[in-house]
């Protein structure tokens, strides 16, 4: 099959991802996402094209336009299709974080929740006056008076701890279904807001790698 030195008649399709974290100053176009060509030969010359160089940990923003330039420079009559994302951050760090670092913030992490989810429950019932509520209720079912420990309270806190395991989808390392927990969710909102607020600031100062 003859191959166009600059790759008249063929189809580029790119796929940029929304961030990319690499341990390697040294960023590939395969690396920013996915790519596919009918030519073999021009696709793992592409996949191979250097797009940016960290000196030092950071990150980077890089458009869509500045990769279809690079691009074409190798390939002046190539065709190139941009699906997905217009902007990518490129991430750059020397080296993946050390496990008993990671476990040490889970720790504390697990800690804070679990003592701050207490003391919000304790609060919670405290105002609405749960311990009268139980009260009332016991004597209007049962006619007499509550003692210290009935099956009110036992029945709550197992309900209690039912409902939030229900509604985390979530137990140790098994989940109910396979939908994502709320907790997941909301990690990949946070994601995506902190990755868009970057994109935004490096583009409102002129910082992003883009066509000049």
């Amino acid at each position: 099959m003859a191959v166009s030195v600059d790759g008249g008649g063929e189809i580029l399709y790119l796929k940029l991802d929304r961030s990319v974290l690499s341990y390697q100053p040294k960023i590939f176009l395969k690396d920013v996402g996915s790519l596919t060509c009918a030519n073999d030969v021009i696709l793992a010359k592409l996949k191979a094209m250097p797009v940016y160089r960290f000196r030092h940990p950071g990150n980077m923003v890089c458009t869509v336009t500045e990769l279809i330039e690079q691009i074409r420079r190798l390939y002046p009559r190539l065709q190139v299709e941009a699906l997905g994302e217009t902007d990518v951050l490129l991430e750059y760090r020397s080296a993946p974080p050390k496990q008993a670092v990671q476990n040490v913030k889970l720790a504390l992490v697990c800690l804070l929740l679990f003592f701050g989810a207490a003391f919000t429950i304790m609060a919670f019932h405290n105002d609405i006056g749960i311990t009268e509520v139980f009260e009332r209720f016991f004597f209007q079912v049962a006619g007499t008076e509550k003692p210290n420990v009935s099956v009110l309270e036992i029945a709550y806190t197992i309900g209690l701890g039912v409902g939030i395991l229900g509604f985390y989808n979530h137990f140790g390392t098994r989940k109910l279904t396979h939908d994502p927990t709320p907790v997941q969710v909301e990690l990949r909102k946070y994601e995506k807001d902190v990755d868009t607020a970057i994109i935004e600031n490096a583009s409102r100062r002129k910082e992003e790698l883009d066509v000049s």
